[in-house]
């Protein structure tokens, strides 16, 4: 089984600032409440659902637009999931790992601590603005690949700001893991074909 490594290197930061926070004699609640690791009403995982699902749908339809040839390419296709078979089980096991292996630690750290203190800080509308456009930075590499791939960089930014826009109005990270997870695990099913 192999380590976590992103998950390790993003949640990172948030350990710190809990360790910090905590030393300073700020309650549990309240430092939890700040980082997004909170509960949340299940009106936002209904909602992060459907966001999924619309992403979801949006990138498949980009991605059709993506030459086959640089879909091809060695740095695209060397996906862990290319050459597997779609099925049910594929995709449950690419949600799975996606979501422990990927987006929990991007969740923790773009929308629980980055976009909780930049919102806390500059208000929602810059904040979620700056924390999507930081999101954006490591997707940039897909660029570096083909340009053809600007379309697929546009949606990441809009995922980015809507991540942002779930963790503000259920005030958890939660909603917008699941609904980070399932967009992942969609372009992970996509790559099977």
């Amino acid at each position: 089984m192999e380590i976590p490594a992103q998950l390790i290197l993003l949640l990172l930061p948030s350990l710190i600032y809990l360790t910090a926070k905590r030393r300073q004699g700020e309650e549990w609640h309240h430092t939890l409440v700040n980082l997004g690791w909170t509960s949340s009403k299940s009106i936002y995982f209904i909602q992060g659902l459907g966001m999924a699902v619309a992403l979801g749908v949006l990138m498949l339809v980009i991605m059709q637009r993506v030459p086959e040839s640089v879909l091809e390419s060695p740095m695209v296709s060397t996906s862990i999931y290319a050459g597997w078979s779609p099925s049910l089980s594929s995709f449950l096991y690419a949600l799975i790992r996606e979501a422990f292996y990927v987006t929990l630690g991007e969740e923790i750290f773009f929308r629980g601590l980055l976009g909780g203190w930049l919102e806390r800080r500059f208000g929602f509308r810059v904040g979620n603005v700056v924390q999507a456009v930081v999101f954006l930075l490591p997707h940039l590499l897909l660029l570096m690949v083909s340009m053809s791939f600007w379309l697929v960089v546009v949606v990441q930014f809009i995922a980015g700001w809507i991540l942002g826009l779930l963790r503000s109005r259920s005030g958890s990270i939660l909603p917008g893991w699941l609904a980070h997870s399932l967009m992942n695990a969609v372009g992970a099913l996509a790559s099977m074909w």
